[in-house]
This record gives structure tokens, sequence and C-alpha cells, in this order.
């Protein structure tokens, strides 16, 4: 080797080191090693995997147009048609075929995955499937803000659902794309250790009906919805499905008359108010009619599913960046 070539091969050397040194000082400055649900959960955001684990990341700030979760937009107001403003409930998705034709409601809960019931689901391919996030009203494509769409690529349906029973009826969907999150659309915060109860300020949100007799509404509706204890709810129940009927304890109750979730409104969320921040309580299940009196509707309820939910989109992270090496 000559010693220009060896002059130039040591700075060559020298030069790549200064850059690693120079990014690693960068990252340091900007992010901290932590695990990937505290991170997130946190308020921070993972950027690139580093540590000794494989949930390890580096987690950084939030940039400026990323907000917390659970954030509500604007109020509409009280009116007699229950209707919600625009991006007043921004999580609330629709999943749709793709030709268009709707399939049920959804929750936002991540850039890149949303929640709905495992009813809605469970037999379809993910490649006919698109959800729909920011709608509000759909007979108009003339909003304030218009809405978006992401191809759907992964279902992931709880491993124990039945169709018969319902019970466990939940499921993820991973979109294709990240979603954008803007005024009508960003992320419904997953419940930890809240507790809510009777006294708790609950909505359920969805195009469905507003009663049995009446179609489907065009404009995203809210309906408060008051919460029922366990033991009620069943007692309330076996009325109607008789004395053997037993209400799961991954479930929770809410409704009265005439405030229900009716059809068009299943795989939607309920979300209850703690602090300023709303949480998803429920999945919209099942129930008998729409708003009868006594008889409440039946959601699963998210906050036994926290840890499925958290391991299922942590896999797929820890997966897809496996792939990259």
């Amino acid at each position: 080797m000559k010693p220009s070539s060896v002059i130039f091969f040591f700075f060559s050397i020298s030069f790549a080191c200064s850059i690693i040194l120079l990014v690693e000082a960068r990252h340091a400055q900007i992010c901290e090693c932590k695990e990937y649900w505290s991170c997130v959960l946190g308020g921070g955001e993972p950027t690139t995997y580093c540590g000794s684990k494989e949930t390890d990341v580096c987690c950084s700030p939030k940039q400026k147009n990323r907000g917390e979760c659970g954030l509500k937009g604007p109020d509409a107001g009280h009116n007699d048609k229950n209707e919600a403003g625009p991006g007043e409930w921004p999580w609330h998705a629709a999943i749709l075929e793709r030709n268009a034709v709707y399939v049920c409601g959804a929750s936002l809960l991540d850039e890149y995955w949303i929640l709905t019931a495992a009813h809605c689901v469970d037999k379809y391919d993910p490649t006919v499937l698109r959800a729909r996030l920011g709608e509000h009203d759909v007979s108009s494509v003339q909003e304030p803000v218009l809405h978006e769409e992401r191809d759907v690529a992964q279902i992931v349906v709880h491993p124990e659902f039945d169709n018969k029973t319902l019970t466990n009826d939940i499921a993820l969907l991973r979109l294709k794309y990240p979603a954008d999150r803007k005024s009508n659309i960003d992320v419904v915060c997953l419940p930890e250790n809240q507790v809510f109860g009777t006294n708790s300020t609950c909505y359920i949100t969805g195009w469905g009906r507003r009663s049995e007799d009446t179609k489907h509404s065009v404009i995203l509706k809210e309906v408060q919805v008051p919460l029922w204890r366990n033991v009620d709810c069943e007692n309330a129940l076996k009325k109607h499905f008789g004395p053997r009927f037993t209400l799961s304890q991954t479930s929770v109750c809410a409704g009265a008359e005439g405030r229900d979730a009716c059809d068009g409104d299943g795989g939607g969320p309920l979300v209850c108010e703690e602090n300023g921040k709303w949480y998803q309580a429920g999945v919209v299940s099942f129930g008998v009619g729409c708003g009868r009196p006594d008889i409440p509707g039946v959601y699963t309820k998210v906050q036994r599913y926290r840890a499925w939910i958290l391991d299922t989109i942590l896999q797929h992270r820890v997966k897809k960046s496996s792939q990259r090496f």
C-alpha cells in the first residue's frame, strides 16, 4: 500500500468514526433508551431500537403536532338528534369494504392500529378492508377537514373469541400506512388504573340507528350513557336470555331508555372521561334491541384486554424491526 493510500485510509476511518460519534452524541441529547410502552405511555415517541432487550427503544420527545391521547374536539352542543360536531370525537373510525360498504365502527389507538369488535371482522380477509379516519358527515364531501382512508394490512382477533357467546369480542386491525394525526384524527386513551362507575360521564359514538325504527345516521351521533353494575346488568339480561345467562367479567354494561348503541354501532367505542381525558372503557358488542326500558347494552371491557393489546402491538414492532437486519 502506498503512503498516500495509507494516509487516505486512516483519514477515512477517522472521518467515519467522527460521524458515528456525532450521531451517537446527537441521539443521546434527544432520546433516552426505555422500554417501548414506558416511552409511549409516558408521552414519548419511539424512534429506533437500543439496549440489550428487544423491547428497548430510543425514546424522543413527541413532535409538536403530536398531542396527548383522549383529547376531545370542540363540543357541538346539545341537540335533539345527538349529532356530534366535526372532529369532536377524533378517534372514531369506520371499517369499510373496498367498495365502500360500511362494516363496523372502530377507534384509533395508535398511528397504525384501530380497535373494534371481533364479530365485525373475524370472517374477513384484511385485503378487502379499509379504515376511514376523521369522518363526520358521510353524505358530504365538503367538510372543513377531510377524512382519510388507510388499507388494512392485518387483522388480529382475540385468540379466545367465541362467536356464539360473544365473549372476548375484541380485535385489532393494523393499518398499512400510519394515520396522520390532525384536528379530526387522533388517538383515544387506553385505560390502565382508571375506575369507571355509575357516576362516570360516558358516551358512545357511531353512525348506527337512533332507534329501532329509524334509518342509519349520516352524521356521527353521540349518546351519553350511564354505566351499570355488572350484577344489575346480569339480572336485567336474565329476563331476556333466561335464568342461566351469565355475564362475562370481561364485559361492561351501559345504557338507558332511549339512550343506547343500536344497529350499525357495533365495534365502536364507549368512552369515559377522567381529568379532562377520554378513555375507551368498552367496545360495542351486543344488546337487546335499542334503548329499551331496563335493558342495557353490552360492551367488551377494554381494560381487561390492555396487556393483550399492548403485547400485540409490541410484537409487530419487534418483528418489523428484526426484518430490517
